[in-house]
């Protein structure tokens, strides 16, 4: 019942404030214009780049995929049926299932075998649409932590969107399911939508939000998340064993009794992950990270001559509780300094910014002894310019946050900086856990912890 409480009651907070959007103001690095059916101007906006951040080298195409999905032309629309919080599927249309017939479909996903694109999502119960947004820049300002999906900015006329929360709330009239609740808010919004201008536009005929890209094939990180009750799930996250290495005071070399590369990669990438996600999250008011974290699998290949790893995507799968890796990926890496390695994927993000920082509540931060050294020096370079104007403005036109947001963020970047860099001062944060000083021949950085 507590989740369901959460939802009823994170409507009517989100809708308070006095903010109203104009469509027609962003712009962004590229926007992107769509009809709808009543002959309103969709938009699709892609935020502008943050200078010197650590862009993937296929970020441009997801989002110039993003802002290629029409919701009335090439991809089918359903309504999300799963979870806890409303949003929108784009569907991709097959030769089975056209758009007409997906928007037409009772939008049994599974049952179609139709391939969910993207997301559409709004600041509606848990879900805030400047926390999704500002996951993905920051994730990459700090280096690509937690490889978040990309997204941008879209906006869809109310009245299709209303079609779609009258076919949830349909789909839900006998269920006990906490997605409905979720759903009969966005239905509140829908019947009152000037009381809600974090989510309906500054004209009252749009819906707004963020898209993001729908990563596939992941699975639950299970060992990082453990399994337990809701309420207590991040108590349970601190008493797992990827947290307590994280947490603990030997080194990598003293937890393994090795230096090699293959041996320690997936040990020094978990808890790489496990300790960027902590900041990640103690910077945006993470509410609801524990048991929304995934993992993909990759093959990692250390090469001495260029000093880099290479990085190759894996086919592995589990079937039953047997992992099968294709055994061609197996000979490719035969002779190699390799490792098939669970890469962390931070996928749900837009539980964050206005609720409760439950990394901060339960004190994560403070416990974590081990950190990249990559990840805290572009994050102590990110703190120094939150006090600038242009940094402030970014946020607030490109993420849309609003004032109070901002203040959120620097508030939180201000208290794990004393902690971080009280904790380096004193000895007590070891940087061990970037892979490539583990590649035969490296050097390692002299570290600095006031830089």
């Amino acid at each position: 019942m507590i989740k369901k409480w959460i939802s009823v009651l994170c409507v009517s907070t989100c809708a308070s404030s006095s903010f109203a959007l104009n469509l027609s103001e962003l712009q962004g690095e590229r926007r992107v214009e769509f009809r709808s059916p009543q002959g309103l101007a969709e938009v699709c906006v892609v935020p502008k780049k943050w200078p010197g951040a650590s862009y993937r080298s296929d970020d441009v195409e997801k989002e110039n995929d993003l802002c290629s999905y029409d919701f009335h032309t090439n991809m089918g629309i359903c309504p999300k049926y799963t979870s806890t919080n409303p949003a929108i599927l784009l569907l991709k249309p097959n030769a089975t299932y056209s758009k007409a017939a997906i928007d037409a479909s009772n939008c049994d996903v599974k049952k179609m075998n139709v391939k969910t694109e993207a997301k559409f999502k709004q600041s509606v119960t848990c879900s805030y649409t400047p926390a999704i947004l500002a996951y993905y820049p920051i994730s990459r300002i700090l280096g690509n932590v937690g490889r978040v999906p990309v997204a941008v900015i879209r906006s869809m006329d109310r009245e299709v969107h209303s079609r779609q929360t009258d076919k949830a709330i349909a789909h839900f009239q006998n269920s006990t399911d906490d997605i409905k609740y979720s759903w009969n808010a966005m239905g509140k919004v829908h019947k009152n939508p000037a009381n809600y201008p974090t989510v309906i536009d500054g004209t009252l005929s749009q819906i707004y939000g963020a898209l993001s890209d729908n990563i596939k094939n992941e699975e639950q990180y299970v060992e990082v998340s453990g399994k337990g009750v809701y309420e207590t799930r991040y108590e349970r996250f601190l008493q797992q064993p990827p947290f307590l290495k994280v947490s603990g005071s030997q080194t990598v070399e003293q937890m393994l009794g090795t230096k090699d590369f293959a041996a320690v990669a997936q040990t020094v990438t978990q808890m790489k992950d496990v300790s960027d996600l902590v900041l990640l999250d103690t910077l945006m008011n993470q509410q609801d990270r524990i048991g929304n974290i995934h993992y993909k699998f990759y093959w990692y290949a250390a090469n001495p001559a260029t000093q880099k790893i290479e990085r190759m995507k894996s086919e592995a799968k589990w079937v039953g509780n047997q992992l099968q890796v294709p055994q061609a990926e197996k000979d490719l890496m035969a002779g190699k300094q390799a490792a098939l390695i669970k890469e962390m994927v931070l996928k749900d993000n837009d539980c964050g910014i206005v609720k409760t920082n439950m990394m901060r509540r339960v004190g994560a931060l403070e416990k974590v002894k081990h950190m990249s050294y990559n990840t805290y020096r572009r994050f102590m370079a990110f703190e120094r310019t939150l006090k600038d104007a242009y940094t402030k403005d970014y946020f607030m036109k490109e993420m849309l946050f609003t004032s109070g947001d901002y203040g959120v963020l620097v508030g939180n970047a201000t208290k794990a900086k004393q902690i971080l860099l009280s904790k380096c001062q004193a000895g007590e944060l070891i940087f061990d856990v970037d892979l490539e000083t583990y590649i035969p021949g490296a050097t390692k950085p002299i570290y600095r912890c006031d830089l």
